[in-house]
């Protein structure tokens, strides 16, 4: 007979120190945060700093990317276990490499219908799209959430291949999902304003079906406040929301997380992005 083991990955402590940049979400609103959480964990506390961000949050779902060390995500679980972790890798092993696309959401608010990893190309798709259907246990409503993380820099092979993402991306929920609520979470790679820089024109110019519920950080007066890429290179909004008409009527306000102003060391030991988190009803 053979031995097997599981590796009992210990909870973390929990830490504080960005505790003040959270805006704290509430049992009686739907919260949808999207975070690249730069090659986690970076650092040797990334993970204990990350899980309690995410749990002292209390978001409904944070949908994350750039996930390396997928233990030390799942083991936000033994820290907070109103908390449950879905990676790409668990449905197709191996799937995008070393850059991981994960689901992180509240188990006692929301119920997971359905997971899959959707067959696009990966020219438009890199790392491949993960989507999940969830049930609000609240009043039993559905939806789905797709998380991407599309090809980075501003060549004109790489904005290309993010025009044709929105292209295939806007097709897909046109024809497979025409009367769902869907939310599309990720790190774009992309600006959505002005308008004419951006390769998501596609999804813009369709203002009966889709709004980025972020617009109103893209187009701040004050970027260094509400740029999600507070940026080595370069001051930008890259990490987006978008929604379908569904959900229009049930936007609340759309933020980002500053939680570079709570630690001068949130770029080496966290990640160069901040987090994006949506409101709704």
């Amino acid at each position: 007979a053979s031995l097997s083991f599981d590796i009992i990955i210990p909870p973390s402590d929990k830490s504080d120190t960005y505790n003040d940049c959270i805006i704290k979400g509430d049992n009686n609103t739907l919260e949808i945060a999207t975070w690249n959480i730069e090659h986690f964990p970076k650092s040797d506390i990334t993970p204990t700093e990350v899980q309690s961000i995410i749990s002292y949050s209390e978001y409904d779902v944070w949908g994350v990317q750039e996930i390396e060390g997928m233990g030390d995500l799942k083991a936000i679980t033994n820290l907070d276990s109103k908390y449950s972790v879905v990676l790409d890798n668990d449905i197709i092993s191996g799937i995008n490499r070393n850059y991981h696309l994960a689901f992180v959401y509240r188990n006692d608010q929301l119920e997971l219908l359905e997971k899959e990893i959707l067959p696009f190309s990966s020219s438009p798709f890199p790392r491949r799209p993960l989507m999940c259907k969830f049930k609000r246990k609240k009043d039993n409503s559905t939806f789905y959430i797709i998380n991407m993380h599309l090809k980075a820099f501003g060549d004109e092979e790489s904005e290309d291949r993010r025009r044709e993402a929105a292209r295939v991306l806007k097709e897909f929920i046109d024809n497979k999902h025409d009367n769902d609520k869907v939310f599309v979470v990720g790190d774009y790679n992309d600006v959505i304003h002005p308008f004419k820089e951006s390769e998501f024109q596609i999804i813009l110019n369709d203002t009966l079906n889709y709004k980025f519920s972020d617009m109103q950080l893209a187009t701040s007066d004050n970027p260094r406040e509400d740029f999600s890429y507070p940026g080595r290179r370069w001051l930008s909004h890259i990490d987006h929301i978008l929604i379908t008409n569904e959900i229009f009527s049930s936007f609340i306000v759309a933020k980002t997380l500053t939680l570079d102003s709570c630690s001068n060391s949130y770029d080496n030991d966290v990640s160069d992005h901040r987090p994006v988190v949506a409101i709704f009803n």
